[in-house]
């Protein structure tokens, strides 16, 4: 059960450990295999030893499962249903989660799953508490639509996996759920909250138990305002290394790609962007109209200043909007219809200071690689993800059906009042690495199969990323072959500079203490709404301002002989002020 590679081809093995939803499993089937292919670890989590062979699939899906299916867009937070557990006497289903790290794999073949939230709470960085609790919220709307939102104010459900929250399984929600209860919820974590963030953490968690914040939008907005404050302690470098093919089996390539920089720094004038657009395979013109949807995003992309997340967000939709109508307007002045039409399916990742958008349409893919694992962003706009998030059926029931793979939509096809681009946003706050790319590499599971061996050690030992995006080709050309490839690799690294929280710090300890008023909301909102602090936390600081102060004023004595003198005329006027109170 243990071996990361097949001991016959020498290829990687996919481990798969699914978590068990219903009763749990009897204690004596323990390390036993049960419907000749599900070894079972613990009551409630098994290994697929099969996993080249489709799951078990209801013949109608529950009402109950319906929740897991609408919401498969919003992954890797939520989990997804794998398929029934058969030959058990008690209906029970399976849950899969995105692929983990060895280690974490590790963890799991010894019977543990993934850490609790609030277990790693008191661990974690400010900017990594914030971002746990701004992906709560930002679930909080859809979770609440399908009837599931009381999840997130179940402590044992929500777990984490380094920056990623996972939902270890959705709660129906019995009665009516509001923000008052994450309030309560979070107010549980009060004691614990990084210090920087302290009196932010307490006003916020006032305003929801009070009422205060009344939608979820509200919250989000006031955790992004957070984030601005502690971000300034982390510096981010950025990485990008692209590569295309046109494969083995092909006369020319259809795929086009952007990468304006090998190297670029957080704070630079110019942002880390990185596309990569696959001409739709089946139709005429595939390569013109990706290299025209790339020609027309970067014409656009250029106007796009500084703004709010919810504004880049409405720019790079735009963006997008633009291009198809371009491609689609090409189309029609040249008089091409059905399968003529020309398309391009497009990914792209943008990052802007602390967080990275990515925006998508058609069946290119964007994955995101941490340390603890890889995640698929994008969803295919196929048919088989139409159907399950429709609700009609399981995503490896869909994957089934003939015709599984074919687009619903790409740039050029049709008007921009029919595409629907996906975008979303993350926080950065570790190393990581994006891979944008076309389906020439993530058919077949190929990344899913060798990220950890071939990408992770970018992050682990310092591999070249231009090597990396050089073999990423060639394994798809050997495993794969049959389509055009490319391969962008963004890699993220973050350090810590800790000037800009250290400083808001000691701005609101020096006009506490000279004043002894609330510090202006200009200077600090939200992170110090208020100027109170517990005794503990401001003896802290007070101590380490004096340390700070003793190491100046020891190298000025030493250095300079007129700071000695004052030092000494100082110190004797005390002893005369103590003379005269005796």
């Amino acid at each position: 059960m243990r071996d990361q590679v097949c001991s016959h081809c020498g290829m990687p093995v996919m481990k798969r450990y699914l978590f068990v939803v219903g009763p749990p499993l009897d204690s004596g089937v323990v390390g036993q295999l049960i419907a000749n292919r599900y070894w079972v670890v613990t009551p409630k989590l098994v290994l697929e030893t099969h996993p080249e062979k489709p799951p078990h699939f209801p013949h109608t899906v529950p009402r109950w499962l319906k929740p897991y299916l609408k919401l498969t867009p919003y992954g890797p937070q939520i989990p997804k249903v794998y398929g029934y557990l058969p030959e058990t006497n008690e209906e029970r289903w399976l849950l899969e989660y995105d692929n983990f790290a060895s280690n974490l794999q590790e963890r799991f073949e010894q019977g543990q799953f993934l850490s609790k939230l609030e277990e790693v709470w008191e661990s974690a960085s400010a900017i990594r508490q914030l971002n746990w609790l701004l992906q709560i919220s930002q679930l909080w709307q859809p979770l609440q639509v399908q009837g599931v939102v009381g999840t997130l104010i179940n402590s044992e459900l929500l777990r984490v996996n380094g920056p990623v929250l996972h939902l270890q399984e959705l709660e129906i929600d019995q009665t009516p759920v509001t923000l008052k209860e994450l309030g309560v919820l979070w107010s549980q974590w009060q004691d614990t909250v990084r210090l920087e963030i302290q009196s932010f953490y307490q006003q916020l968690c006032q305003e929801l138990r009070h009422g205060e914040l009344k939608s979820s939008e509200g919250l989000i907005e006031q955790l992004e305002q957070g984030l601005k404050q502690v971000v300034g302690s982390q510096q981010r470098h950025y990485e990008i290394a692209t590569a295309s093919d046109t494969g083995p089996n092909r006369s020319h390539n259809e795929d086009a790609y952007y990468q304006p920089n090998s190297s670029v720094k957080e704070n630079s004038s110019e942002k880390a962007l990185a596309i990569v657009c696959d001409g739709v395979g089946g139709h005429q013109g595939g390569e013109i109209a990706s290299h025209l949807a790339i020609e027309q995003l970067l014409q656009y992309l250029k106007k796009v200043n500084e703004q709010s997340p919810q504004e880049i967000i409405a720019e790079l939709e735009q963006a997008v909007s633009l291009a198809n109508d371009v491609i689609s307007e090409q189309n029609d002045s040249e008089h091409r219809y059905g399968q003529q039409r020309m398309g391009t399916t497009l990914v792209m990742a943008l990052a802007d200071e602390y967080k990275m958008y990515i925006t998508h349409v058609g069946d290119s893919r964007i994955y995101w690689i941490t340390n603890q694992g890889c995640y698929q962003l994008t969803l295919d706009d196929d048919l088989a993800s139409r159907q399950t998030r429709l609700g009609h059926m399981l995503y490896r029931e869909a994957l089934q059906q003939p015709s599984a793979g074919a687009l619903v939509q790409a740039l050029g096809m049709s008007s921009s009042q029919l595409l629907h681009p996906t975008t979303q946003q993350l926080i950065i706050d570790e190393d990581s690495v994006f891979l944008l790319c076309s389906d020439g590499l993530s058919d077949n599971d190929l990344v899913e199969l060798h990220w950890e061996a071939e990408i992770l050690p970018i992050l682990t030992e310092g591999k070249d990323v231009k090597m990396v995006a050089q073999r990423l080709i060639s394994l798809a050309n050997d495993l794969n072959g049959h389509d055009n490839v490319t391969v962008s690799l963004v890699k993220c690294s973050v350090s810590e500079s800790g000037e800009d929280s250290l400083t808001a710090t000691f701005e609101e300890l020096t006009q506490a203490s000279s004043n002894q008023k609330t510090i202006s909301s200009q200077q600090t909102a939200p992170v110090t709404a208020s100027a109170k602090k517990k005794k503990k936390q401001r003896l802290q600081w007070v101590i380490l301002l004096i340390v700070l102060m003793m190491s100046g004023f020891s190298i000025a004595y030493w250095g300079f002989a007129e700071v000695r003198q004052s030092l000494q005329e100082w110190q004797d006027n005390l002893e005369m002020m103590k003379n005269r109170s005796e």
